[in-house]
């Protein structure tokens, strides 16, 4: 009884306060009590229950927390407590009469009707939720099924992104682990065909992985049972990337389905990469990049045959497991197995592909006819509108139209012909007039985001002829570089107004510069702290009523950005003792704070999380610190730093993320600025690699011409950092290292 209540109290503190960490969805309760509908309640308004813990949904269910809230129904984490002896947490799912209706009229209640007769009849045969209860209450319906604690296999792959193809390809632990779970879901498609079910939504994030190694299948409401023929028609589309044709057009459901997502499976952990951007080319496309990503020649076959455009070729799950088998044993014992020889692309390839892709950002793929290049819209999305591009036009460099310009104007310094876009480029400056120039006492400061980044870029264009050298450029730059700033990061501080002034120094009287870069290296020597950091004021931890000051080691908002300008402006004042001091006993907090692992170095962020490898935020910006303070000090301890944060990055590295923000092209770009100043082949041929995994995912519109889908989008956009602008002046720098700088760089 002592043991009972010590529970019940662990439970109360989970619900009143939950846990920072999060918590994936379905993990297992103690004890599974059998499935059984609660009391009768009394009548109540109708309506959604509030998702918020604490609350209570029906007579038993006291809500821990929220998993989803759409319109299509809502998912919560509930603690259920019936008796003394059965208790437990369990998930509920709440749909609400006439939601989402389809074409045939069945709405969401009718799903969860369905998924529970699923529930019942194969819970017994194979791994899914247990059914615990169901219920009706303020004309809604709840489905109540079990709680498996463990992560979906979808996380799995993300916090793995990096490095899944090298551990399936050598078959370290992780590789071993991958092949494990894969052999659990071709059993699990096995006995669910067996029962004449087709599950039609088989995709990672249905497959929870349990902290022993377990796998179970999750969500059952698009299931189709081939013997009943119901529901017919089938319940509509299911997930990008994972369906075939034949589900796309809602045709008579069958087993192939659902070996076409098991295909799209494997391929995410052969490239590391959503398969929406491969498995929906034409075969003889689809083959090439398939040889590439997947060296194994077996595992490349078998993923062509799942995602064969007929169904009645892809091959039953059990015959996908023989393979997969296979290949394990193979691994283990070392045995020598064929391997695909994949064709590379040459840089005149490369710079035959941008070239069309200029053509590119002059259709309507890319540009509105009237108003020009268009964006995401930066303001977070509802659930409902998550995948739609939400159109908005900005001018700044990071987002907007002006990003773009850089571009073509990089471009066309090396010697690609970018006049079919020169129309886009005036409707961009039409932009900053109205946007900026019209309004210069609302705008703010910055680089990335505002005004002082759209005076560099101006610079860059008039420089390269990309747009005339008049007396209005002219004034607009200098107008646009006079907006004062209260912060001291290089995204929006005055790090990055610092560099936008050096950028463009020609058109900026020297007393003017020296004027501005010295009142920047006076602000930031007043906000140094005494240890040598920079903070970008309090961060509110979650759950917490402490502030703490943080520090950011990355580029984008912390100590590497501000430490990349201090650098840049010592080289111009050298005789300035101020900024040499400031500068070096940054880099000291920065090596300080890195952590050693044999030949490598990382950092962690200020929530204390391990940075990625991004350029904005992760360990290869503060490389490019490191490398720009060699270059300028010959210090080998800076080369050293600079090595190490370069080389706890993997080699070979694959990822579904190609920007320039986080992704792949600004990973690129470091290494390619190792390579500028070291001079060292490794670092080029990094570069390379990364060049030909990203026109391995280069994808072609019938009409349009060539695009790129940089991070999650369903829809390509031009902008720089999270678009095809940035991606593009990755391959023109690699195809021209010597020619081509480092974006916006002095």
């Amino acid at each position: 009884m002592l043991l009972l209540i010590k529970n019940l109290e662990t439970m109360k503190s989970e619900i009143l306060q939950p846990k920072v960490e999060e918590e994936v969805i379905f993990s297992q309760a103690s004890e599974v009590p059998p499935a059984e509908e609660g009391p009768e309640q009394e009548a109540q308004p109708k309506g959604k229950v509030e998702k918020k813990a604490g609350k209570r949904v029906g007579y038993n269910y006291i809500i821990v927390k929220s998993y989803k809230e759409s319109q299509k129904n809502d998912v919560v984490k509930c603690l259920y407590i019936k008796s003394l002896t059965n208790w437990g947490f369990c998930v509920i799912k709440e749909g609400s009469y006439g939601d989402t209706k389809d074409k045939e009229g069945r709405d969401i209640i009718d799903r969860l009707k369905w998924q529970k007769q699923l529930h019942e009849q194969l819970q017994a045969k194979v791994r899914i939720p247990r059914l615990l209860g169901h219920f009706e209450e303020r004309g809604n319906y709840y489905l109540v099924i079990e709680h498996i604690k463990g992560k979906a296999l979808q996380k799995v792959c993300s916090e793995n992104r990096t490095v899944i193809r090298e551990s399936v390809i050598t078959g370290n632990k992780l590789g071993k682990q991958l092949l494990d779970y894969l052999i659990q879901i071709t059993d699990i498609l096995t006995v669910l065909h067996g029962q004449q079910i087709v599950h039609r939504d088989a995709t990672p994030n249905n497959y929870m992985v349990t902290p022993g190694g377990k796998v179970a299948l999750i969500d059952m409401e698009m299931c189709y049972a081939l013997d009943t023929q119901f529901p017919t028609p089938p319940f509509p589309l299911g997930t990008h990337g994972y369906m075939s044709t034949q589900q796309e057009a809602i045709q008579t459901p069958t087993k192939a389905e659902d070996i076409f997502a098991l295909g799209a499976i494997i391929l995410q952990m052969w490239t590391g990469v959503a398969p929406g951007k491969l498995s929906r080319e034409p075969m003889e496309v689809l083959r090439k990049k398939v040889a590439f990503f997947i060296p194994d020649k077996a595992i490349a076959a078998v993923v062509l045959r799942c995602l064969a455009p007929e169904d009645v070729a892809r091959p039953a799950a059990a015959e996908v497991k023989e393979v997969i088998l296979q290949y394990k044993k193979d691994l283990k014992k070392k045995v020598s197995r064929p391997v695909n020889q994949p064709g590379l692309f040459s840089k005149e390839d490369i710079l035959a592909t941008l070239q069309a892709t200029i053509h590119t950002l002059a259709s309507p793929l890319l540009a509105d006819e009237e108003k020009g290049w268009f964006s995401d819209d930066m303001t977070p999305p509802t659930g409902d509108d998550k995948h739609k591009l939400r159109k908005q036009w900005y001018a700044s460099y990071n987002r907007g139209v002006t990003g773009v310009v850089y571009l073509l104007a990089q471009a066309k310094k090396a010697g690609l012909d970018v006049d079919v876009t020169l129309p886009f480029v005036d409707k961009a400056l039409e932009l900053v007039r109205i946007k900026y120039i019209k309004r210069l006492r609302k705008a703010s400061g910055g680089l990335h985001y505002a005004s002082d980044g759209i005076a560099a870029v101006l610079t860059s264009a008039v420089k390269h002829g990309l747009i005339e050298t008049s007396e209005e450029h002219l004034e607009w730059i200098d107008k646009l570089l006079e907006k004062k700033n209260d912060t001291t990061n290089m995204i929006g501080g005055v790090a990055g107004q610092g560099l936008a002034n050096m950028v463009c120094k020609a058109f900026i009287s020297p007393a003017t510069l020296r004027e501005r870069l010295e009142r920047y290296a006076q602000f930031l020597s007043d906000k140094q702290e005494e240890d040598g950091s920079w903070t970008n004021g309090f961060i509110k931890k979650k759950y917490s009523k402490n502030h703490k000051k943080k520090v950011s080691p990355g580029f984008a908002f912390g100590m590497a950005g501000t430490l990349y300008f201090l650098l840049e402006l010592g080289k111009c004042y050298p005789d300035n003792t101020v900024v040499q001091e400031m500068t070096e006993q940054g880099l000291r907090w920065l090596m300080k704070k890195a952590a050693r692992k044999k030949d490598t170095y990382q950092w962690r962020s200020s929530r204390d999380k391990e940075l990625n490898y991004g350029w904005s935020d992760g360990s290869s910006g503060i490389a490019l610190t490191f490398i720009k303070a060699y270059e300028y000090t010959g210090r080998q301890e800076y080369k050293e730093y600079a090595l190490g944060a370069l080389r706890s990055i993997p080699v070979a590295i694959t990822d579904t993320n190609i920007s320039q923000w986080q992704g792949l092209s600004g990973l690129g770009e470091v290494y390619l600025e190792a390579y500028r100043v070291l001079r060292d082949q490794e670092w080029l041929d990094r570069a390379g690699w990364i060049a030909q995994v990203i026109m391995q995912l280069k994808k072609e519109h019938p009409k349009h011409g060539n695009y790129w889908l940089v991070e999650h989008e369903r829809q390509p956009v031009a902008n720089f950092m999270l678009g095809n602008s940035g991606v593009m002046h990755f391959l023109l720098r690699f195809c021209h290292p010597d020619e081509i700088g480092f974006p916006l760089s002095v």
